[in-house]
């Protein structure tokens, strides 16, 4: 039995086809694509700036489809997973999904707040999400003076219901004598008030960064544009519990309040626990009045 020969032509025709084939293939894998990504580290709950991301090419074959090809659209975007640098900023972690990440991430009985810190009350840019801190608080007098309490000179009158049949006249009653107010003090205050807090979130340029060794010019203005933004200020966000606290011996309060009250009238610093963190007996702390502070140094000072 004689086998059939085939034609040259045929075969060539085949490696041909075979070839444009491999060629197809290869250009839609191999073919560069920009896509956004992360120029520093970044840590979740971080919002996106045009410094943090960077536009890196690889083949379009290794392009996720929801990868972002514009870092225009990254900015203002918050992350909800860490990125380390070269990793590529994907929708998935974007947006909605990332704005749900920390509620789901709170325990029962307690709540996210965002207080204020600068550089000397934020640990000077030290803080990062997952560690604990202890709150200070301190209350100046101006703050009493500036709102001033007014105490009811007597008690106020029961609401009834309103009666179509005429009352009999009501008697006399004497008046209460106003509990009077405490003086208030004449020097701000200043106490360890809360423990044990979790940082959530730190802004990125907040953030403390070394800069490296050898770094490009870019990385070093990035550096001093951070630097400048951290001194302006910033907020951070940490987790509070919402069950009352004992500020002082007998006195309590819920954090949360406490926290506002704090933010908005008073000062806060805060200081960065131990990873075993701090356990302290509320009677073993002492408020601190500068006025008082200020007598004792000034009796003990040294004389000529």
């Amino acid at each position: 039995m004689q086998t059939k020969k085939r034609s040259p032509f045929t075969a060539i025709v085949l490696a041909v086809i075979i070839g444009l084939l491999v060629i197809a293939l290869l250009n839609g894998v191999v073919r560069p694509t920009q896509v956004v990504v992360a120029r520093v580290p970044i840590s979740p709950g971080t919002l996106l700036t045009a410094e943090l991301v960077e536009l890196h090419t690889i083949p379009a074959g290794a392009k996720p489809a929801d990868a972002l090809t514009k870092v225009e659209d990254a900015a203002g975007k918050m992350v909800a997973v860490g990125r380390a640098p070269g990793d590529m900023i994907v929708q998935s972690i974007l947006g909605e999904i990332a704005g749900a990440g920390l509620p789901a991430e709170l325990p029962e009985g307690h709540i996210a707040m965002a207080i204020h810190v600068d550089l000397a009350s934020g640990v000077a840019g030290l803080l990062r999400a997952g560690q604990t801190v202890t709150v200070i608080g301190m209350i100046s007098p101006d703050l009493i003076n500036e709102n001033p309490t007014t105490v009811l000179p007597a008690a106020i009158p029961e609401f009834s219901s309103p009666s179509l049949t005429p009352s009999a006249p009501l008697l006399a009653t004497a008046t209460p004598t106003p509990t009077p107010t405490p003086a208030p003090p004449s020097a701000p205050l200043a106490r360890l008030a809360i423990t044990g807090l979790k940082v959530l979130m730190v802004p990125q340029p907040f953030r403390y960064e070394e800069v490296p060794a050898g770094a490009s010019e870019e990385q070093l203005f990035a550096s001093a544009r951070t630097s400048a933004a951290s001194q302006d200020g910033s907020v951070i966000v940490v987790q509070v519990p919402t069950t009352a606290v004992e500020v002082t011996p007998g006195f309590k309060v819920d954090p949360p309040t406490l926290l506002a009250a704090l933010d908005q009238y008073g000062i806060i610093h805060l200081a960065l626990e131990p990873v075993s963190g701090v356990n302290l007996d509320v009677s073993d702390v002492v408020t601190l009045n500068l006025g008082e502070l200020y007598e004792e140094m000034n009796d003990h000072r040294k004389k000529d």
